[in-house]
């Protein structure tokens, strides 16, 4: 049988190389030698009797199989070192950590960390803001259990999978003060033109959707911009001067409601996009994880 042949040392060696993406690296990781991980990670395959990686020009993917196995084989090693810092006395505190994307950081997040927190004050929360690079490396060394976002552009979806929750639209808004708050519905793009525009920074995930709306509509570029993923400074930036700015529905809901700001009647079905959860492909949500997430659908819901 499969289970008499397997060591720890295949498990732990199949771990490694699967969060590392690399025998070199796993072999650092695990205070070994490449040739050891090597015969090691073959040894496992040949007892298995699958590959259960595939190297890409991003190093070591796992296979079909592969993430089978490792999905178990996870949660196994994970819940084995669970039992035992409980059976010692040395179990740390529980602690769940997400990433959460500038769109979710004021409405979905806040709703689910509070009703996470109300039922389970015993299991620490850490909310990690950051780009999608960073939040994916961290998702990927197993820093964060999942992220919370708009659904990430194709090349950040190599080695994840994604939960939809519900859309949300990218808007132009402005502060009640400026002249377009008067008669919103009637402004369009050739209106812009002479505005002092806030958008998105380059090679994020808004600017992108921006960036095929106004393509499609034969608008190259904006002559007056700045450039920010701080909704903060967008929201204190119109408050106080005249601006168009370009952001999630999700980071000025409270502005909206309140009147403060004012959003345009610009449309556009480049401009709406998924809202979800990314998780890492192949790796199982811990216990507390997996409660943490039904908090975000239960918060998501009230959105829909």
């Amino acid at each position: 049988m499969f289970i008499n042949r397997l060591r720890m040392r295949h498990i732990r060696c199949f771990l490694a190389v699967a969060k590392a993406g690399s025998v070199t690296d796993a072999a650092t990781a695990m205070n070994s030698s490449q040739p050891a991980i090597s015969r090691s990670l073959a040894e496992i395959e040949e007892i298995i009797g699958q590959p259960l990686f595939t190297r890409t020009g991003r190093g070591l993917v796992l296979t079909d199989a592969g993430q089978k196995l490792h999905r178990h084989l996870d949660t196994a090693m994970a819940q084995i070192e669970t039992g035992t810092r409980a059976a010692s006395g040395t179990a740390p505190r529980p602690r769940v950590a997400l990433g959460m994307l500038p769109n979710v950081a004021r409405t979905l997040a806040v709703d689910a960390s509070a009703s996470f927190k109300a039922e389970h004050p015993g299991i620490d929360l850490a909310l990690y803001w950051a780009g999608v690079a960073e939040l994916i490396a961290r998702l990927h060394r197993n820093d964060i259990d999942f992220i919370l976002g708009r659904l990430l552009s194709l090349e950040h979806m190599s080695g994840v999978s994604f939960e939809h929750l519900y859309t949300e639209t990218l808007i132009f808004a402005v502060s009640r003060d400026h002249p377009f708050a008067a008669t919103p519905d009637t402004i369009r793009l050739p209106d812009l033109m002479t505005e002092m525009m806030i958008l998105p920074i380059p090679d994020t995930i808004i600017r992108r959707e921006l960036d095929k709306f106004l393509t499609a509509r034969g608008v190259e570029d904006f002559p007056n911009k700045i450039e920010t993923v701080s909704f903060e400074f967008i929201r204190s930036y119109l408050k106080q001067h005249r601006g168009v700015a370009c952001v999630p529905v999700g980071a000025i809901l409270r502005e909206l409601a309140e009147g403060s700001l004012v959003r345009l009647g610009i449309h556009g079905e480049e401009l709406v996009s998924s809202v979800g959860i990314t998780y890492a492909a192949g790796r199982a949500l811990s216990e507390d994880a997996q409660r943490l997430a039904e908090h975000v659908r239960a918060a998501a819901k009230s959105r829909v």
